[in-house]
């Protein structure tokens, strides 16, 4: 998807153009596979959401209650870089130390940038500084 503003992304996308963010609670749209790796539970944590574009056999995990606590969970039980040290998503990667030093609510704003990176909209009530990082 081209990148443009936030104001042309929340005029043109309808209910049924929504983001992988907002149709599965994610604001990070990671994975099942992801979720499994940060020892989430099937089915009280996440479900099965929306998969990604073909020809990826990728699925983006639903997740079920506080999506903000849930990735932080995630972050924290994994962190930003697959065992073979690549980063998990192309926008962002943070060293452990850097992440596990942060506040509950500094976790949030970065979350917040994930969620911003990602394109979604319809959680922007979750993050207080949405847009101003």
């Amino acid at each position: 998807m081209a990148r443009v503003s936030l104001v042309e992304q929340d005029f043109r996308l309808g209910v049924e153009d929504k983001m992988r963010t907002d149709n599965n609670n994610n604001p990070t749209a990671f994975t099942t596979d992801i979720a499994r790796q940060a020892g989430l539970i099937l089915g009280k944590d996440y479900e099965e959401g929306d998969p990604f574009p073909v020809p990826s056999s990728l699925v983006t995990a639903k997740l079920l209650g506080d999506p903000v606590a849930i990735t932080i969970r995630v972050i924290d039980a994994i962190g930003y870089k697959t065992k073979g040290g690549k980063p998990r998503w192309d926008y962002i990667c943070l060293p452990r130390f850097v992440w596990y030093s942060f506040t509950p609510e500094q976790k949030r704003n970065v979350i917040g940038y994930h969620y911003l990176c990602e394109g979604g909209i319809t959680m922007r009530h979750l993050f207080p500084n949405y847009g101003q990082l």
